[in-house]
């Protein structure tokens, strides 16, 4: 339920009052503006006091106007006497707790029920170093913070244009938070960004803590192992996106944005693609590509072809992988599962503990997965190579980590159980389930299917930038699409 503010200035301070008892951080001091009774109220912490000081409290306390109504003392007072640039007006107490935990102060006049919420935000923040994530060789060196007006600013001063837009809405029950729409209204679909507010705003989440909340929302509903929504860091690449008709959400408190639609191929490209020469690039590209089969079908492959096809090894690597996994107790599927199990373990354990003993999880892990599991016999040495390959190759592509670690394990079941051919129909099934998820009309697998005589341009290969400039790069004109029918 909405509760207006009062018009009595002692009801609307026993209010507040109530709201935040217990609250050590609310500040509210009573003041006196041209005999008239007001109050300024503020989160300690969320201000710069020397801001509230001159831009808000000393204007307002030497102000001498002269007025008839307590509604015409506060227009002059909000038109003539405060310097702060940012300025909202709250006529709910929720809109006024909402200003003040956003580091605004709110001023409060006997007699109106309108509130004057004033910027002076100035609470700790952190600089905008190197991306952690996603490092670029030749790339900028800066990237979104947990600050949503810093975000907006650094995505601003990479796109110096009026068709920017960065809409700004308030999602959450019991905790309001700021969360930003942000895109290029000549460039994006009008129907994908209003598909992406309506998703939005149907959440009925309490708050907001961080971005993967919002993620599921604006998904594709098709069960699948990949995402249709891309996260950044950065904000080159983020502007990129946008330049291409797509549409990203900010959320405060977080350093990634997300954006949609995401397509397969933007999992293969990276920043550094622009600025190396395009024969080099486009090679990287395809390796990317081989990378990506190879984590996800070389010890599903192994194990298929070394239960069931023997026929087509070799004859001298037959019998090296012959003698080694004689020596071992279990079958090839269950051995390539255990020991794909201990490296996401050992991984795992590397990522969560604190980098000052981290160290050790790679020292135990180099001896336990290496040369102590082939010495006791428990693992046989060609599958610790399929491992090794298959681990290193998973990390050129890693935006698609999670999903190459899921399916890495069901292909090695299906290979072990089913050999090549059942391999094959489930690579069939994984490529359909590709083809299938269809986010917000853009196929998630464009521009490659539809495959068309320009798909390969700036996907399997980087052309150089005088063929790059007079394209219209835009999603909505990529074969296949159906925004419009959505």
């Amino acid at each position: 339920m909405i509760v207006k503010l009062y018009s009595t200035y002692q009801l609307n301070k026993l209010a507040l009052e109530q709201n935040f008892a217990d609250c050590s951080d609310f500040l509210l001091r009573e003041i006196k503006v041209d005999d008239c009774d007001a109050m300024i109220c503020v989160m300690d912490g969320l201000v710069d006091s020397l801001q509230l000081s001159q831009m808000v409290v000393r204007p307002i306390l030497s102000s001498r106007l002269v007025f008839r109504t307590p509604n015409e003392h506060y227009e002059l007072i909000k038109d003539k006497i405060v310097g702060s640039v940012e300025m909202n007006e709250a006529t709910a107490f929720e809109d006024v707790e909402y200003y003040l935990m956003s580091g605004f102060a709110v001023f409060l006049l006997d007699g109106c029920t309108t509130a004057l919420a004033l910027g002076v935000q100035g609470w700790n923040r952190r600089n905008t170093d190197e991306p952690d994530n996603e490092a670029m060789v030749k790339g900028a060196k800066e990237c979104f913070v947990e600050t949503l007006n810093d975000n907006k600013a650094l995505l601003r001063k990479r796109l110096k244009t009026p068709h920017l837009k960065l809409k700004q809405i308030k999602l959450g029950k019991t905790a309001k938070t700021p969360v930003v729409i942000a895109y290029i209204d000549d460039k994006a679909d009008m129907n994908t960004v209003a598909d992406v507010e309506r998703r939005l705003r149907s959440t009925d989440l309490d708050s907001i803590q961080d971005y993967g909340c919002l993620h599921p929302y604006i998904d594709t509903d098709i069960p699948s192992f990949f995402s249709a929504v891309g996260n950044t860091e950065r904000p080159d690449v983020l502007a990129s996106k946008l330049l291409e008709g797509r549409v990203a959400v900010m959320v405060e408190g977080t350093p990634f944005v997300m954006y949609t639609p995401y397509l397969f191929t933007d999992n293969f490209s990276a920043l550094d693609d622009y600025d190396n020469p395009p024969f080099y690039s486009s090679f990287m590209r395809g390796l990317k590509y081989f990378s990506f089969i190879l984590s996800v079908f070389l010890p599903a492959i192994y194990v298929a072809v070394g239960t069931f096809h023997q026929e087509l090894i070799p004859t001298t690597m037959l019998y090296v992988i012959a003698t080694s996994e004689a020596t071992t107790p279990f079958p090839l599927m269950l051995e390539a599962i255990m020991i794909h199990l201990l490296y996401e373990i050992m991984r795992e354990a590397g990522l969560r503990l604190p980098s000052s003993i981290g160290h050790a999880v790679s020292i135990i892990g180099a001896i336990v997965i290496g040369d102590a599991t082939v010495s006791a016999g428990i693992i046989g040495a060609p599958m610790l190579v399929v491992v090794a390959v298959t681990a290193i190759a998973s990390y050129v592509v890693y935006p698609l980590y999670e999903s190459i670690a899921v399916l890495r394990i069901l292909f090695i079941i299906v290979g072990g159980l089913t050999g090549m051919y059942g391999l094959m129909l489930a690579a069939g099934a994984l490529f359909v389930n590709i083809c299938a998820i269809n986010p917000y009309g853009v196929p998630y697998s464009a521009p490659l299917s539809p495959l068309t005589a320009d798909s390969i341009n700036d996907t399997l290969l980087r052309r150089g930038w005088k063929k790059l400039a007079g394209r219209n790069v835009r999603l909505s004109n990529l074969e296949g699409v159906s925004i419009d029918k959505k």
